[in-house]
């Protein structure tokens, strides 16, 4: 069994439908409140029945189907459950396989069965501010914080200087030097003055440079298998010193301005969180622009039409794909003829072809991401980029 517990990878997800196994159960799980696990483990038992039922009437053999499905059926004893109560889930189920992910994002009950997984559940982004990090820079203190859904909690900077004054100083010539600190100059920095060589000797910006990669190197350190987004706090100059010598992927382009030093850790997720939202919504402003572009390009490099993007999903031409997390579109697609049939409702060996347009995408090496209909260029609940 295989249980992710913070999302999976878009290379676990191309690892899933590169298996050859059929059919496929994929069974989704809404989360219930805390102390509804009888109540869920039931409705799970529903959706077990109606896989069963399905599997059956596509011809395949009953006591096969249970046999297939029993990694599940285990799963409908409330003390299991309880462990995912608070999350969605995710249960993939094929001949000798069993996949369970716990998605990061709300999802409603739901059984597909067909010749491959249904990974568009898969495929849709956790929201911007579900998890992320500040982190508040000033001369005094430095602060990481982690916003959650939970809360807002520190996260230990052991290797980090407590502040400025707690650097290791060297004079000129690199030995170590004692530093003293004067008083207060306007602005409220502090110098720093080392004896002995010709008067006081002060580089500012050397010093701070040197506490910010100190303060860099550690958070990298912290964070080094993390993946959410970092959203810097401080006043304009030491933001723009830090960007310069940060070494952690994940840190956005805007920034909460103005000394932190007097605000608290749950103002700075507020405030972060508002950044991030602006940061996001002019990404997507960003990209709509940069696809319209595409779109008059001759031939054009982008589309919104599914009888053209999926002919290039299978031969790999598409970059990035955008698919409605909230429709489907049931049909079937042969590929040999390019040849497409939609149908209002599903028929017996329909898939969503939304759904395999991404998938098709992702064994290609494309990016395919799962989003409401309505941030999707045009009305078709689709959008591809080509790469050529």
């Amino acid at each position: 069994m295989k249980v992710l517990l913070k999302g999976v990878s878009r290379e676990e997800v191309r690892e899933l439908i590169a298996l050859n196994e059929t059919p496929w159960v994929s069974l989704f799980l809404a989360p219930h409140p805390p102390g509804e696990t009888i109540q869920r483990a039931i409705q799970l038992e529903n959706l077990l029945r109606r896989s069963e039922a399905e599997l059956e009437a596509s011809g395949y053999d009953r006591d096969d189907a249970h046999a297939m499905l029993a990694p599940v059926w285990e799963m409908t004893d409330a003390r299991t459950l309880e462990e995912y109560q608070d999350a969605g889930l995710a249960c993939y189920v094929a001949p000798g396989q069993f996949h369970l992910y716990r998605l990061l994002h709300r999802v409603s009950d739901a059984v597909i069965v067909g010749r491959r997984p249904f990974i568009k559940p898969l495929l849709m982004p956790r929201p911007a501010t579900d998890s992320f990090y500040v982190l508040a820079l000033s001369k005094s203190r430095v602060r990481l914080l982690h916003a959650t859904p939970s809360g807002i909690t520190a996260v230990p900077l052991p290797d980090a200087p407590a502040g400025i004054d707690d650097l290791p100083q060297t004079d000129p010539t690199g030995r170590q030097a004692q530093r003293h600190v004067a008083p207060s100059t306007r602005g409220g920095a502090s110098g720093a003055m080392y004896p002995g060589h010709g008067g006081n000797i002060y580089d500012e910006k050397a010093e701070v440079q040197r506490y910010l990669q100190a303060v860099s190197n550690a958070v990298e350190r912290a964070l080094s298998r993390a993946r959410d987004p970092l959203v810097l706090a401080g006043v304009d100059y030491m933001v723009s010193m830090y960007r310069a010598l940060n070494g952690y992927a994940h840190v956005i382009d805007t920034h909460i301005s103005g000394s932190p030093d007097h605000v608290s850790d749950e103002a700075l997720g507020e405030r972060g969180a508002h950044v991030l939202m602006t940061h996001r919504s002019r990404l997507a402003t960003d990209e709509r622009d940069r696809f319209e572009a595409l779109l008059q390009y001759n031939p054009p490099r982008a589309s919104t039409n599914l009888r053209s993007i999926l002919p290039a999903a299978h031969a790999g031409r598409v970059a990035r794909l955008l698919v409605a997390s909230d429709r489907q579109m049931w049909g079937r697609y042969n590929p040999d003829d390019e040849t497409i049939s939609l149908h209002d409702e599903p028929l017996p060996g329909d898939n969503d072809l939304l759904d395999i347009a991404a998938q098709q995408t992702l064994l290609h090496g494309g990016e395919a991401i799962a989003v409401p209909a309505t941030d999707i260029p045009g009305s078709n609940g689709v959008a591809a980029v080509f790469r050529y």
